[in-house]
Order: structure tokens, then C-alpha cells, then sequence
């Protein structure tokens, strides 16, 4: 992630979608809207609120934490916030920055996309086996992540197919196993997959997804829709005492795994790298 800076006047344009973050009595609030104005002195932004939200605005003088959505990048910049509007217009003026914080996002955005996924795993002496459809949690520049019933080995390489990504079209590739992370659901444990592609793709072939990422996660803004995160990192001690609870349940002591199968999942998630 890679971060300068720019003037205001040269990136930010009526139209434009914004995330702003603030408090009203030390409370948290985020808000959605769109760059409506742009006026010598101040922002005038029109936000996607209910109206009772709109009318518990902070008080003038706030300091309000905004983020604009540019191509491949997001801009950043703290403005002090002037007063708004009467309903039924909802809009906040904001002091006009001169510069802002341009953060080149790239492959570290994961964006959660619901999308049919087939995926090969390892089979016996280095085959792969039948592909299987899986669901596809979420998806990066260098990445993606699925769920799956059961645990995937730790640094297996398997063969990934997307039929159809926007704005990329169909998505097979090589992938190598980072992360296996147990998660609890109302139906039940999944696991949690995450891979890297960083070495299978082209240059050419990682910006197209790259690019295709950020059109997802535009997408999102536009509709005023805060993207969710999942965090996908197992914590250790939990898996390693519920490892060790079932293997003496079943009679087994602490050690008497195979290390393949105590590294698949687990204990070691925390330290396997992100995708």
C-alpha cells in the first residue's frame, strides 16, 4: 500500500461517493453520501441516512474522517465539520481541504463476492483430484478465500476455476494454500481457505484482476453498503486446547499426530501469511 499526497481540487468532483466517520457523544458514527458541491470555502455532501440518524448529527466543529473512492486508490482527508442542512435536504458541509491523502489500495482489498467456484484438491503421488464446487468468500488482488467442510493441508497446491469475474471473465488458475482457519456457523464448523495467486498470474493478468476488485468494491460504495470484514485468523490457543481435547477423548496424547496433520490447520493459521 503506497500513500501521497494530492490537491483536493485535482481529485475530488461533484458526484463523488464518500465514507465519512465521526462521533456524536463518544459514540461511533459512519455515514454514506455523495459529494454534492463544492463550494469555495466548504464540501456540501448529501448523505444516505434515515432522517432520525440525519437529525443526530454532531455538533459544528467536529472533526470528521473522510474517504473518497477513486480508480485503484482511495483518498483521504480530515475536515471540520460547518452544520447542515434542514430536512428535507440531509446534507453536511465540511470544511474545504486543500490537499488529500492518496492510498494506492491494491491487492491487499479483499472484496466478498458471491460466485461459483470449482476447485481441485491434491490426490495421491502429486494428482489433483475431480473438481468440487465450493463457496467463494471473498476475493483480492493476490487472492481469494472459500469455505469448505473440511481442512485443506497447509501449502498444498490446488487448481482454482471462476467462470465468469466482472470485468476479468473466466479466472483458472494455480493456487497455494496460506491459511486454514476453523469457523463456527449456525449449521455448523467450515473451514475457512485462503490461497495465494501471486505466482501463477502474469503481470498483465493480476492488474486485470486488480482492476476487476476495485470495480467490486466501487460497486459497493455507490450503493452506500459497508463492505463486511471477516477476520480469518484463527487464534492459536483455541485451536491448539480443542486439538488436544479431542485426541484425549479418543485416547490419544498431545504429540501423537502427525506433524502434516497438526500444521494443516489451526496452530498454524496465525502465522501463514495473508493473501
Amino acid at each position: 500500500m503506497t500513500k501521497d499526497t494530492k490537491r483536493a481540487e485535482d481529485v475530488l468532483h461533484p458526484g463523488q461517493f464518500l465514507r465519512l466517520q465521526t462521533s456524536v457523544a463518544d459514540a461511533p458514527v459512519e455515514v454514506s453520501g455523495r459529494l454534492q458541491e463544492i463550494a469555495c470555502r466548504y464540501l456540501a455532501v448529501a448523505l444516505d441516512v434515515a432522517a432520525d440518524v440525519f437529525c443526530s448529527a454532531p455538533p459544528a466543529g467536529t472533526e470528521v474522517a473522510c474517504a473518497a473512492a477513486g480508480d485503484g486508490c482511495v483518498y483521504r482527508f480530515t475536515a471540520g465539520l460547518r452544520g447542515s442542512s434542514r430536512l428535507p435536504q440531509r446534507l453536511w458541509f465540511l470544511e474545504r481541504p486543500a490537499t488529500v491523502s492518496r492510498i494506492q489500495m491494491r491487492r491487499y482489498v479483499r472484496v466478498p463476492i458471491s460466485l461459483p467456484l470449482a476447485v481441485r484438491l491434491p490426490g495421491d503421488h502429486g494428482s489433483l483430484h475431480d473438481a468440487e464446487e465450493v463457496a467463494l468468500v471473498d476475493i483480492s488482488g493476490g487472492g481469494l478465500c472459500f469455505a469448505r467442510a473440511e481442512e485443506v493441508m497447509l501449502a498444498a497446491q490446488i487448481a482454482i476455476d471462476i467462470p465468469q469475474l466482472p470485468q476479468y471473465g473466466r479466472l483458472a488458475a494455480v493456487a497455494r494454500v496460506k491459511r486454514c482457519t476453523p469457523v463456527e456457523t449456525p449449521t455448523g464448523r467450515v473451514y475457512h481457505v485462503g490461497v495465494s495467486l501471486e505466482k501463477s498470474l502474469t503481470a498483465r493478468e493480476q492488474e486485470r484482476l486488480i482492476q476487476s476488485v476495485f470495480t467490486l468494491q466501487r460497486s459497493y460504495l455507490r450503493r452506500g453498503l459497508r463492505m463486511p470484514c471477516m477476520d480469518h485468523t484463527a487464534r492459536r490457543e483455541a485451536a491448539a486446547a480443542e486439538s488436544m481435547a479431542r485426541r484425549t477423548a479418543h485416547g490419544g496424547s498431545a504429540t501423537d499426530e502427525p506433524l502434516a496433520k497438526r500444521t494443516a490447520c489451526g496452530a498454524a493459521a496465525d502465522r501463514a501469511p495473508r493473501t
